[in-house]
C-alpha cells in the first residue's frame, strides 16, 4: 500500500490563502457545483486535493466493479463500495475524458457505502473509484475500461435551443425493503448532453446536465452530489438506504447547469 502526500507546508499556505476560512474549516466543500474548479482539476490527485484530501492511497478496502469492455462508451456501469469507516464521500473519475471528474457524491449516517451509476466513457481509459474519509484520508481503486464506441461518438437528437425542452419527466423510483434497510433504484429523465456531440448538421449541441442532486429520507437529507457532464444519459442511481420502513417518504430533487429542476416523491410500500 503505497500513499502519497498531497499537502507540503507551503501549499498549505498558498491554499489557506486562496480559501475562505469557512470552506478551509472542512473537509468537504459544501455544493462544489459542476461550474467548480474541482470539475477543471485533470488528475485524481488534483481532485482528491480539491476535496480537502490530505493522503491519497490505491487500496483494497475499496471495490470499484465495472464491465471489462464496454460495446457503448455512452453508459458504462460503476459499482464503487468500501469496507472502510467513516466515510463522507465518493467521486468517479474517468481519466482520458473531456472532463475526467464525472461525479461527487457526499454520503450520510443514512445510507450505506455502496452505490452504483452509469457514467460515460468517450475512450478507453483508466476509470477510479475515490473514497474520502471524514478525518481527510482518500483512498481509490482503479480499473481500465476498454470502449468500442467512445461516447462521443453518436450524433446528437437533442434541439440546439435546450430552453425548448425544459419540461421534464417524473424521477422512477423503486424501492425494496431488506431487513431494516431498502434497496433504493431510480432513473431521472434528462438527456445529459455533455457540449461534445455534434448534431446531425454538424453543429455543436451545448452542455446540458444535471449538476445538483438531493435526496431526503422523511425529510432529512442523505445524500448530495454533484454531477458533471460525465453522467450517463437518462441517470441512474442505485444505494441503500438505511433504516427504512414502510410508509417512509423518499424523496429526490435535482438541478440542471440550465436552472430547470424537479422534485419527486416516493412512499416506500
Amino acid at each position: 500500500m503505497t500513499t502519497v502526500t498531497l499537502y507540503s507546508r507551503r501549499e498549505c499556505l498558498q491554499q489557506a490563502a486562496g480559501l475562505s476560512a469557512g470552506l478551509a474549516a472542512t473537509v468537504w466543500p459544501s455544493w462544489v457545483g459542476a461550474s467548480s474548479p474541482v470539475f477543471e482539476r485533470k488528475t485524481l490527485a488534483e481532485v482528491a486535493k480539491a476535496l480537502g484530501a490530505k493522503s491519497l492511497t490505491l487500496s483494497a478496502d475499496v471495490k470499484l466493479n465495472t464491465l471489462d469492455y464496454a460495446e457503448n462508451g455512452a453508459s458504462v456501469p460503476m459499482d464503487i463500495s468500501t469496507s472502510l469507516s467513516g466515510v463522507s464521500s465518493f467521486a468517479l473519475f474517468v481519466e482520458k475524458n473531456p472532463v475526467p471528474l464525472a461525479a461527487v457524491i457526499k454520503l450520510t449516517e443514512g445510507v450505506g457505502s455502496s452505490l452504483t451509476m452509469h457514467i460515460k466513457m468517450a475512450q478507453t481509459s483508466v476509470v477510479y473509484g475515490l473514497v474520502l474519509l471524514n478525518d481527510g484520508r482518500a483512498f481509490y481503486a482503479k480499473k481500465e475500461v476498454k470502449v468500442v464506441l467512445g461516447s462521443c461518438g453518436g450524433t446528437s437528437d437533442t434541439v440546439d435551443d435546450v430552453e425548448a425542452k425544459r419540461a421534464t419527466e417524473p424521477t422512477k423510483i423503486r424501492t425494496q425493503i431488506q431487513g431494516e434497510s431498502a434497496l433504493v433504484r431510480m432513473r431521472m429523465a434528462h438527456e445529459m448532453e455533455s457540449g461534445q456531440r455534434k448534431n446531425a448538421a454538424g453543429k455543436v449541441v451545448m452542455a446540458w446536465h444535471i449538476d445538483r442532486v438531493v435526496i431526503s429520507h422523511n425529510a432529512k437529507e442523505v445524500m448530495t452530489a454533484d454531477w458533471g457532464p460525465g453522467v450517463a444519459r437518462h441517470p441512474y442511481l442505485q444505494f441503500n438506504l438505511k433504516s427504512a420502513k414502510l410508509g417512509d417518504k423518499l424523496s429526490v430533487f435535482w438541478r440542471d447547469n440550465k436552472g430547470a429542476s424537479r422534485t419527486d416523491d416516493l412512499l416506500i410500500l
